[in-house]
């Protein structure tokens, strides 16, 4: 595998406790990453990878700024060109606090971020305070600065979420050097618990097959991203794990991996997500229910299979 970025998901506490997150992040989780590791993997990243980009988040990274201000220092110290940060604004309680934080993160090293603000974000972070958030980060400039919203369903799904979304954006007008993307959320984690019956399922089963998260780039066969997670798991989909970056070398991990050898990647490639429904079947799985589409298909289909691949389905607290 050769990879170009990595995500380092600093922690899983965070402030908010969002209805769409993947990750089931929230303020009771506990954790985040340790600065040795975080040193080592970006040494050995750069050493033995065609290394671009990191990007820091979580969770909530600002929780533990010293630690995000250091792992950005030694970014920048290996020259890995793009460094991000995606965060949900909390931290923005004043014009004064948001411009000295992004001023220290910016001489550590930091050259891109990404806030969060949609109907999920702006349920637990008042909009006025991300704003301030934003505008801040212009006056101090970056090399980018994006806003990502993330929907339910597609572009024009009329539901509650979707509408408040739209006012989200249209709240935060024009802002200069800002770019603005919109996003399907993914129907895994926190979603399945809590915004199925906002979508309408569909009729059959999902056939489709799986595709890797935009963030992460190629394909199940040649991934070109991973994420690590403060536990050291690495994983190429929220829950979905290759190996462990704090038991084994993480060039090793990145090595050995062969999407042939991984009993739950392996389906997914050849067959897509049903293969997984063929499989939990034979397992025993014998509910009878309707899937908003592959990727819901997928991550319930895990979420059953875990106790027979735990190695492969964590971190846990992802199902």
């Amino acid at each position: 595998m050769q990879v170009k970025g990595v995500d380092f998901l600093l922690t899983f506490k965070c402030p908010s406790k969002c209805r769409h997150c993947s990750y089931k992040a929230g303020p009771e989780r506990i954790g985040f990453m340790d600065l040795t590791d975080t040193e080592k993997w970006l040494t050995e990243l750069t050493d033995t990878q065609p290394f671009q980009s990191l990007t820091v988040h979580g969770g909530e990274p600002f929780l533990y700024f010293e630690v995000l201000k250091e792992i950005m220092k030694k970014a920048k110290e290996l020259k890995v060109p793009q460094r991000w940060i995606i965060t949900n604004g909390y931290w923005a309680k004043t014009k004064a606090i948001a411009e000295k934080k992004l001023d220290e993160l910016k001489k550590s090293g930091l050259s891109c971020i990404t806030f969060s603000a949609d109907a999920f974000h702006q349920e637990y972070i008042p909009l006025e305070t991300m704003r301030t958030g934003i505008e801040a980060a212009t006056r101090i400039g970056f090399d980018m600065i994006a806003v990502d919203s993330y929907l339910l369903g597609s572009e024009d799904a009329d539901n509650v979420y979707n509408t408040l979304t739209k006012k989200i954006s249209e709240g935060l007008g024009e802002l200069p050097n800002v770019q603005f993307s919109m996003f399907p959320a993914d129907f895994e984690g926190r979603a399945t618990d809590l915004l199925i019956e906002y979508v309408e399922p569909r009729a059959e089963i999902p056939t489709g097959r799986c595709e890797l998260p935009y963030w992460l780039g190629g394909d199940l066969e040649n991934p070109e991203g991973i994420e690590i997670d403060f536990e050291g798991n690495v994983t190429l989909c929220p829950g979905i794990c290759i190996g462990n970056a704090i038991n084994q070398s993480l060039p090793e991990v990145l090595k050995s991996y062969d999407y042939r050898d991984h009993p739950i990647i392996r389906i997914i490639a050849e067959e897509g997500p049903i293969g997984l429904l063929r499989l939990a079947t034979a397992k025993g799985y014998k509910e009878d229910r309707k899937f908003v589409d592959e990727c819901h298909l997928c991550y319930e289909m895990r979420k059953f299979l875990r106790r027979y691949y735990t190695r492969y389905l964590s971190p846990e607290n992802c199902y």
